[in-house]
């Protein structure tokens, strides 16, 4: 990896509203992606890991704009006008988390890969169709030819994700953000989904966001992993690091809800209590009302960076 970040995010503050009232989802975050390296993106539902990589590709809901920050790749600022839309389905893709709406369902699949390889590489259409059938193959899809043929739906769960990681990197992209990419799918064809994930990013060298609640899968893909809460990153390390020393509270009950496999039974644990609703974010830490940790501190002040080496947690609790 070199010293410059394929991807860099800076201080990214995502609002959601209309006229002057505007509340941030996400408030402030830092990410870094080298070329080459699979960062993860972890946090429960409504945390803003999904509305960050929607940030990056430009494609915010109604509603929702970056309210300030920078994110950069490869030395273009993604937030200027005009600038991400030359990117997107070129040198950066996305698998989504549903990709039967994600997918046209009027058009056969392997049409609407050959529209975006005639479009983003001039390709006539013989050779867009022997390129569309190469990636099917690539992703582990029996009988390309006839599946190029298919609509979405008429292909199960698991053979539509295929398809839309196949859609995402028909271009040969640096980046490839992958938004929960085995949601809804059962441990055998998840484990499949990741199979094929690993063997594209060996296959064409490409740099992966994995944005993901299942950490299992995150400790065997990631090379880093960044932890959301209320739209902030508030721990970030290599993954090894992240798992055997987490240094922020959130990160540490998060490990302890992982289903167990050593056989033992008894209740799921919880982390109690709810993230807290947009524009309504408690003074100080926001964690602080769920925390096991928690002093009079974390209610006050807004959290102190604590670092050790590239181990970062934002914590008042890592600081004592």
């Amino acid at each position: 990896m070199t010293d410059d970040p394929l991807l860099r995010i800076d201080g990214l503050h995502v609002a959601f509203g209309e006229r002057s009232r505007w509340h941030d989802a996400v408030r402030g975050v830092d990410l870094r992606i080298h070329r080459g390296e699979v960062v993860g993106l972890v946090g429960e539902s409504g945390s803003g890991k999904s509305l960050t990589a929607l940030a990056v590709m430009g494609l915010l809901p109604r509603g929702a704009k970056v309210s300030s920050g920078r994110v950069v790749f490869d030395g273009i600022d993604l937030t200027a006008p005009g600038k991400v839309e030359r990117l997107r389905g070129a040198r950066i893709g996305m698998i989504f988390q549903d990709p039967l709406s994600a997918l046209n369902p009027a058009i056969p699949v392997g049409r609407q890969i050959t529209d975006s390889l005639r479009t983003h590489q001039r390709l006539g259409a013989a050779d867009a169709r022997d390129r569309a059938e190469a990636l099917f193959d690539l992703v582990g899809i029996a009988r390309p030819r006839e599946r190029l043929r298919a609509y979405a739906h008429e292909l199960s769960g698991g053979m539509r994700q295929r398809v839309m990681t196949a859609l995402a990197v028909a271009n040969d992209p640096e980046l490839l953000i992958a938004d929960e990419p085995t949601t809804a799918l059962d441990v055998t064809v998840q484990a499949q989904v990741m199979a094929m994930l690993d063997r594209v990013r060996r296959e064409l060298g490409i740099a992966i966001l994995f944005i993901s609640h299942n950490l299992e899968l995150v400790a065997e893909v990631c090379d880093r992993v960044s932890v959301m809460y209320a739209g902030r990153v508030v721990e970030e390390a290599a993954v090894e690091t992240l798992f055997g020393r987490p240094r922020h509270p959130y990160t540490r009950q998060l490990l302890r809800c992982t289903p167990r496999l050593d056989g033992e039974t008894g209740p799921m644990p919880t982390i109690p209590g709810l993230p807290p609703r947009l524009g309504a974010v408690p003074p100080g830490c926001p964690f602080a009302p769920r925390c096991d940790a928690a002093f009079d501190r974390c209610t006050a002040e807004t959290p102190g960076i604590w670092r050790e080496g590239p181990h970062m947690a934002v914590c008042w609790e890592a600081l004592r």
